[in-house]
């Protein structure tokens, strides 16, 4: 077998065919590139499209006592993945709720009662962990999460909604 090896004849048999083996795999690449269909600029799916945002309506009849107020071109936020649209709690006149935390809890027990699931954040093991507004909700289609500053006075109460779409590779 050594002498094999050290043979002239068989090193020049085994560069012919690696180079060959080579030249027809590239070859190869080369006319499957030219039966890949082509398709225009203006055809050609964009990875920065963002998603659009979902509408006040996919959250339902609000809680008793509670509104939901939006503008519908004001209120959509946008990113390069994806757009959110930040959605007022309000009493049912409209005007700003007094406490915005009770409101948020409000909204998300609601939610919770009609069907929605909760994510939790990393690290909590189950919902009694975290405090219901630090949660996600979600119907499989939408997230919905609070977006309040509860810390400051007279704080509007402020759910950010989005498509609950995988992020993209």
């Amino acid at each position: 077998m050594m002498t094999l090896l050290r043979s002239r004849r068989f090193k020049v048999v085994l560069a012919v065919v690696v180079v060959t083996g080579l030249v027809l795999s590239g070859l190869w690449g080369l006319f499957s590139s030219f039966r890949a269909p082509v398709t225009s600029p203006a055809e050609a799916p964009t990875a920065a499209s963002p998603l659009e945002a979902p509408g006040v309506d996919v959250l339902g009849e609000p809680p008793e006592g509670l509104s939901y107020a939006s503008d519908e071109t004001e209120d959509v936020q946008c990113t390069q993945a994806e757009c959110f649209r930040l959605v007022q709690v309000v009493t049912d006149g409209g005007e700003p709720v007094p406490d915005s935390e009770e409101a948020i809890e409000s909204v998300y027990r609601h939610l919770l009662d009609a069907d929605w699931g909760q994510l939790l954040p990393e690290g909590a093991a189950s919902p009694g962990d975290v405090p219901l507004g630090e949660t996600f909700l979600t119907d499989g289609q939408v997230l919905v999460t609070d977006s309040s500053d509860h810390s400051a006075q007279d704080a509007p109460a402020l759910l950010m909604v989005a498509g609950a779409a995988p992020p993209a590779p």
